[in-house]
């Protein structure tokens, strides 16, 4: 699935990191939306709630996603 991801997110016009391949960016006039994708999860953070709420959209389309509202834990290694 992440190779999926990452290509329709490509499309999405998101940048794929060249030092995390799993970090995805997205800004443009002042918007800036990040999506970080671990295994079976999404991160998604950015100061463009339209934005947020259309890539959220757009993915439960493509991928049948579960939101999960506001990040409480992240373990990060």
């Amino acid at each position: 699935m992440v190779c999926q991801t990452a290509s329709f997110l490509l499309s999405m016009r998101y940048t794929q990191s060249m030092n995390d391949h799993s970090l995805f960016i997205n800004s443009s006039e002042g918007s800036f939306t990040t999506l970080l994708v671990y295994v079976d999860g999404i991160i998604l953070v950015g100061n463009d709630k339209e934005e947020i709420e259309q890539i959220k959209q757009v993915l439960n389309q493509t991928f049948k996603i579960k939101d999960l509202e506001n990040l409480r834990y992240f373990l990060g290694l």
